[in-house]
């Protein structure tokens, strides 16, 4: 036996670690079976790798099975210093190992930054006002630019009232026009056409104040524009009112005659106005390093995102970099070893500002959401082989400028103008004369190591299909929904404006069926430079959610291979696979997968497409045990855990989104939701269970306290009206059916995890509130022989899951939810909290045949629905977001990556795969699949903390090959009629008889077959 795979915070050499007690983990390997530990003893050097002497932590012999989740125990870290880790374990046969090969882990900051550095950005990004917004005119409406019905210069009127008596505080102006459409799709890119405005009659500024010339009652505006076409507002402030405004849309006229929406502003052939531009600032500082580097580590941060450049190169591969958090109070700084990319004597340090969540659009309420002034902050620490250690830290000796970047939204899309990039800005020697940086305060939180995974570019996807749609204009069609950019290769004339817009759907035209994104513009352009062998584009501070892509202004011809999408996601590694006999529900799991991969950026979202993009936390904790077979989201959901946290209210309520941006902005009320909130209580169980570190528990147990302490008030609001409920289900369940049931649950789930953490008096407390809303419940919606008031499924399914039914009323309960499937013709009418437990109420309950009636399902609403109908290849939000009788959904809100539906994943692993953790951390496994339903077959793998467990199995006759990690047991239930094992065969530990004519074998680690 060996040990192999060490890991610290069940990463692979980490760096930039804040953990004051990181968790140590290694695996065993060895022949044969039975490969168990009985004790370990783990070595740790400062520096140096232990086994040359130099011990800072010896843990001694420690007599214990354990082989994940060590804490380190000496003396306290030191920042920026590396830490080296052996490891070596005792086997059940007394015999000890060999020590492992070094592994270990290198510590940030330890505090955040310190004197050597503060806040930059340029002059121009601090005094500068914003862009006029040309995109949106309120929440969920969008400025058109618009057009005359017959070419040529237009006037373009509109009429509005004002009130009496009301004085007008500022009326700002904003008009523009951009060069005539020459109707062949080539983009253009010439001199804005004139614009006049008048109001009243009165001459105004075309971007400036109309105050003047407004008057109480009925006011007239008419535009001119040289082209035709116009886009703008008119924002005019009341006192004591809300502020009015008036955008252009196809209510205006040219004459008598109505104007014509040319589209959404930034809409092709034009793409964004010049006006709405927001160049990032490009900041850059030159240095001269002396000696040999030894090691050189960079740590970086930004109010908003961020990419940096060394001596011409990229530094790291990840991408909107640091991530999303609450800025007001806390953002985290990425490290990043850049040994290899340090130069003795001159080098060059460069990075580029971008909005990102700080300062651009999030969700449908605004953009500036933490501040408007863009800001970089970094040290750059460098260790020399004759024993200096020099830093290099943002300050106004760094140099500003401007480049290619023009705009980047995360939801609108980028221009970016390749003339603009100085050449040669990130590297030593450039000769420009750039004003120097300027300190900014920067945002409000806290500085600490960043423990979001990064964002990177995991595939690349090629085009399936390209058509063109008359002049130069193409639809791309990817074969799937994804999340992430297109990159695009182009040869033309400098000063070509090439445009790309997104969509997850066609419409019945083939076009791109854009309404369902809202506001989000999705819109990337591109400025060539005109090289004659032709330019690579693609956008960097932005992502879009899509299937097919619209291509507009590319000269000459556009091939397939010209045209690539790029899949980003949080770099987690994937850990489950679940395939079985039936194809469909194969898809089923792709879409699962592909639909958590591109809501899991920095924050697990509802959507990854339209104006929303938020962390919903009821989405969350339905999909959380999804979530952790599919990937190791130990550090992706315990880091947004932090997240909610923080938005957490001072009464308690934990906020609907995390981090919270729609408090303040819709109403004072968005926290407060059965359900939603209970993700403080179920995601860290679920955490709990998969991965058995229970630091996330002792993390979340007070907000835990405060949220259940202010649900088992009486006084205490739901909001929004009592709750989000059974969200989008087909039959509605009544709020109070579902607030008390799950307040029974979610109160006993944190009971359970008071315990993990021995706070004994804690889990009385919550037992005490879980049994005041299971009486509760049981008093006002239970009624004789397992009804439950409403009769719905969710109703049912709820009351059975949380443990509201006696042994007698169980059954009962169970038949009344068959028949209620039964009566809607084997159909499911769940919605997204009844949903994730329909199919283990039933299967559980004694009628797994209907649960893989539903599973398998194909008309509306099932899960296979979108798949046999829709051709979808991720989860939608509804179950009919688009169907055959009345096509698209409610362009208000239809997604169709939208993963919380997804949640019947975990019934997939544990019900028809058959695996699942008997123990937190899968120390010890459940193998028990209930075959059914048709499926033949079925293989379930998991990469847990000791190994990969393997589960597969084949019915005629029933064979099952279980695979079972070294240190890890195994309970496998065989159905009746398959031949037991002996009890002293290698590796079985126990036989012992199992309900229904079942057998129950105990295995140690190894391979075991049985049946066949």
């Amino acid at each position: 036996m060996r040990v192999t795979g060490l890991r610290v915070d069940r990463r692979v050499e980490p760096i930039g670690v804040d953990e004051p007690a990181p968790l140590l983990s290694w695996r065993l390997d060895g022949d044969g079976r039975g490969l168990a530990q009985s004790a370990y003893q783990v070595v740790v050097g400062a520096g140096a790798d232990p086994a040359g002497g130099d011990v800072l932590w010896d843990s001694g012999t420690v007599e214990s099975d354990r082989s994940t989740g060590i804490p380190y125990a000496g003396p306290a870290l030191r920042p920026s210093t590396p830490y080296r880790a052996r490891v070596r374990v005792r086997g059940a046969d007394g015999e000890w190992t060999a020590w492992s090969e070094p592994g270990g882990w290198e510590t940030g900051l330890l505090g955040g930054f310190g004197a050597a550095s503060c806040w930059v950005t340029s002059a121009v990004e601090r005094d500068e006002p914003a862009p006029p917004d040309l995109d949106t005119v309120a929440p969920l409406r969008s400025l058109h630019r618009i057009g005359a019905v017959e070419p040529g210069p237009a006037v373009f009127t509109t009429e509005f009232e004002l009130p009496a008596g009301r004085r007008v505080l500022t009326a700002d102006a904003v008009f523009t026009a951009a060069p005539p459409d020459p109707g062949d799709g080539t983009a253009t890119d010439g001199t804005v056409p004139a614009v006049t405005v008048s109001v009243n009659d009165l001459d105004v500024p075309a971007v400036g104040s109309a105050l003047s010339a407004l008057r109480p009652g009925r006011n007239t505006i008419a535009v001119r524009s040289g082209s035709g076409n116009l886009v703008g507002r008119l924002d005019i402030a009341l006192d004591g009112l809300a502020p009015l405004t008036v955008g252009t849309d196809d209510t205006w006229r040219v004459g008598d005659a109505l104007a014509v929406s040319l589209g959404a502003h930034g809409a092709p052939p034009w793409g964004r106005d010049p006006l709405t531009h927001r160049p990032s600032p490009y900041l850059r500082r030159e240095f001269t390093v002396s000696g040999r580097v030894r090691r050189a580590r960079l740590y970086a941060t930004a109010g908003g995102v961020y990419s940096v450049r060394l001596n011409g190169s990229q530094v790291g591969d990840e991408h909107l970099a640091p991530g999303w958090t609450d800025y007001a109070t806390r953002l985290g700084y990425r490290t990043y070893d850049v040994t290899a990319q340090l130069r003795s004597g001159g080098n060059a340090l460069g990075a580029v500002v971008a909005d990102g969540w700080y300062a651009g659009n999030v969700g449908f309420c605004r953009s500036f959401h933490y501040g408007r002034t863009r800001s970089f902050r970094a040290e750059l620490h460098v260790w020399t082989d004759d024993g200096r250690h020099e830093v290099i830290g943002t300050d106004t000796a760094w140099r500003t400028g401007t480049g290619a970047v023009r705009y980047a939204d995360l939801q609108n899309g980028t221009v970016i103008d390749a003339r603009a990039e100085p050449v040669g800005w990130d590297k030593p020697g450039f000769g420009a004369d750039w004003p120097a940086a300027v300190e900014v305060s920067g945002p409000r939180g806290t500085v600490e190591a960043a423990t979001k995974p990064p964002i990177r570019v995991q595939r690349e996807v090629p085009a399936r299909r390209v058509e063109r749609r008359g002049g130069a204009r193409w639809i791309v069609d990817f074969g799937e929904n994804l999340v992430g950019w297109v990159r695009l290769r182009a040869r033309g004339p400098a000063g070509t404006r090439i445009v790309l817009r997104h969509a997850e759907m066609l419409d019945h035209t083939g076009e791109l069926y854009t309404e369902a994104l809202r506001t989000a513009r999705a819109t990337d352009e591109y400025v060539l430079r005109g090289d004659e062998a032709g330019e690579t584009v693609e956008p960097e501070f932005t992502t879009h959610g899509f299937r097919y892509a619209e291509v507009t202004g590319v000269p000459g011809e556009l091939d397939a291979a010209d045209v690539t999408a790029l899949v980003v996601y949080a770099d987690m590694p994937a850990t489950g696979t679940f395939r079985c006999s039936d194809g469909t529900l194969n898809r089923l799991q792709d879409n699962i997968v592909r639909g958590q991969r591109g809501n899991f950026l920095s924050v697990p979202t509802d959507c990854p497409q339209r104006d929303e993009r938020l962390g919903w936390t009821g989405d969350a904790q339905v999909f959380a045990a999804t979530a952790a077979f599919n990937h190791d989201v130990s550090a992706f959901l315990r880091a947004w855990l932090t997240d909610v946290r923080d938005a957490q209210r001072a009464d308690g309520a934990v906020a609907h989104v995390a981090p919270d941006v729609l408090t303040g902005q819709l109403d004072p009320d968005q926290a407060a939701s059965p359900g939603w909130g209970d993700a403080i209580v179920i995601v860290p169980d679920r955490l709990w269970r998969a991965y058995g570190d229970d630091r996330v528990v002792r993390e979340c147990l007070p907000a835990m306290r405060r949220w259940l302490a202010y649900l088992d008030r009486d006084d205490a609001p739901r909001h929004p009206s009592g709750g989000f409920a059974d969200w989008l289900a087909v039959t509605p369940t009544d709020k109070d059916v579902v607030n008390d049931a799950y307040l029974a649950y979610t109160a006993r789930v944190a009971a359970g995890l008071a315990r993990v953490v021995s706070d004994v008096d804690g889990a009385g407390a919550f037992d005490a509130i879980a049994d005041r809303a299971r009486d509760r419940f049981r008093r006002r919606h239970l009624g004789g022989g397992g009804r439950v008031a409403g009769g719905t499924q969710t109703g049912y399914v709820l009351a059975l899951t949380a443990g509201l039914l006696t042994a007698d009323e169980a059954p009962l309960a169970v038949a009344r939810l068959a028949a209620e499937v039964l009566a809607r013709n084997t159909h499911l009418t769940t919605g997204f909290l009844g949903t994730p437990w329909l199919l283990d109420a039933l299967a559980d309950g004694g009628r797994p045949d209907l649960a893989y009636a539903l599973l398998r399902q194909e008309e509306y609403p099932s899960w296979l629905y979108p798949i046999v109908r829709g051709d979808a290849t991720t989860i939608w939000e509804r179950w009919d977001s688009w169907s055959d009788a009345r096509g698209f959904a409610d362009p208000g809100m239809t997604s169709f990556n939208h993963y919380a539906y997804g949640a019947v994943g975990d019934f997939l692993y544990r019900t028809l795969g058959g695996l699942a953790p008997a123990e937190p951390g899968y120390r010890r496994i459940t193998v028990r699949p209930r075959p059914g339903g048709g499926v033949t077959s079925a293989t379930t793998t998991l990469d847990t903390g000791y190994g990969t467990v393997e589960v597969a199995w084949s019915l005629g006759p029933f064979r099952l090959d279980v695979t079972v990690p070294p240190n890890t047991t195994a309970d496998v239930h065989l159905p009746a009629g398959t031949a037991a094992p002996a009890s002293d065969e290698p590796g079985v530990l126990a036989v012992a008889p199992g309900p229904d004519g079942t057998t129950v074998v105990t295995t140690g680690s190894g391979r075991y077959a049985f049946g066949g």
